[in-house]
């Protein structure tokens, strides 16, 4: 049955990627999206790491991009992973997020012969934790990841079977 839906998904452009890194309000939303980015963040180095993934998408609802994520390491056993998954402010709680992750592991499972997908999860970020909890995803265990000041951060491995 096909999910009718107000949202479309297409490639990010540059133009689209300018307007994404604004989108965190405060130092906690920016070290979920770049951990080594700091506070007030720097656009243009934001900016080079997001045009550096090689599929960025982004989910547009008319003319407006409410959402964006990258597919990234897609060739490494049939695991495709999930980067830098953010919402626009105004747009959260709207099935966004949902969209984004189910059309990417559409294009995971055409594509790439993906049968898992993949992402991390701050430890601290309990709301994104949830949402990736309510849709499928299982916790495989953790990892430390090093912010910007080189402080050790726990993330979740979070993953789904497709």
């Amino acid at each position: 049955m096909a999910l009718l839906t107000r949202y479309r998904l297409r490639r990010a452009t540059l133009d689209d990627l300018s307007a994404i890194v604004s989108w965190p309000q405060t130092p906690t939303e920016l070290r979920y999206l770049f951990p080594r980015a700091s506070w007030p963040a720097e656009p243009l180095q934001l900016l080079e790491h997001l045009a550096g993934h090689e599929d960025g998408f982004v989910v547009c609802d008319e003319d407006r991009v409410l959402g964006f994520a990258s597919l990234y390491n897609t060739k490494h056993n049939g695991r495709a992973w999930i980067g830098h998954l953010v919402v626009h402010p105004r747009a959260r709680r709207m099935g966004v997020a949902r969209y984004l992750v189910c059309a990417l592991s559409t294009i995971a499972q055409d594509r790439h012969q993906a049968i898992e997908m993949a992402t991390i999860c701050f430890a601290n970020n309990q709301s994104a934790y949830d949402f990736y909890h309510n849709i499928g995803f299982r916790n495989e265990g953790w990892e430390t990841r090093i912010d910007h000041k080189g402080d050790a951060l726990k993330v979740y491995r979070l993953t789904k079977t497709i």
